[in-house]
């Protein structure tokens, strides 16, 4: 009995720690995200170009095929994809943070409307320079500016949907469907948050 009893003890002490440990990380985490909005809402991010563009060049009822490519500001290329999918239509999941001056959108995935849930082309690495976004990569920034959104897209990178579920950050899907061949398409982000390809 006693034997019982002191390992019914170490198994509820030790499942209260784990608790006290998450709720803490969880706390410093949302801490830490307080802190990066409250410091970005006063920085000027009217920017509504995202340095993203898929071009499509084919679509029938089996497959569509196309090229994301992401650029820096000042319109260099940094990297690009191209495949084709099973299925008709492209679908663009990002993860968007809405601040008082403006939004930013990290493009996180890219998959069809048949691929299986949670599958499509990871995003994060083909924007990424030394671990920042170089489609944030504004001359206007200070340091501090960059290396708060550096943050944001570590917290990104690290857990899209941990962020969804304890920051004010939100995924956000656009669709490109019945669209032209050979015609690009640019993700624009609105002053609310809303993202759509606007035909180049």
């Amino acid at each position: 009995m006693l034997k019982r009893k002191k390992r019914f003890l170490i198994i509820f002490l030790s499942v209260s720690l784990l608790f006290f440990l998450i709720f803490g990380a969880v706390e410093l985490y949302n801490y830490k995200l307080g802190s990066i909005k409250q410091k970005l809402s006063k920085t000027n991010l009217s920017i509504y170009s995202t340095g993203t563009m898929i071009k499509t060049f084919g679509q029938n009822t089996e497959t569509v095929s196309a090229v994301i490519s992401f650029f820096t500001p000042s319109g260099n290329l940094i990297n690009s994809y191209e495949r084709a999918w099973q299925g008709w239509e492209l679908n663009l999941e990002c993860i968007v943070f809405t601040f008082e001056s403006g939004s930013i959108v990290f493009p996180y995935r890219l998959f069809s409307n048949e691929s299986k849930y949670g599958t499509g082309v990871k995003l994060f690495d083909y924007y990424n320079r030394d671990g920042y976004p170089a489609i944030y990569d504004y001359y206007f920034f200070s340091k501090e500016e960059k290396e708060l959104i550096k943050s944001l897209y570590g917290y990104a990178v690290f857990s899209p949907y941990l962020l969804k579920v304890f920051s004010y950050a939100k995924t956000k899907t656009v669709s490109l469907h019945n669209f032209k061949p050979d015609t690009e398409y640019l993700l624009y982000v609105g002053s609310d948050g809303e993202i759509r390809f606007i035909k180049n």
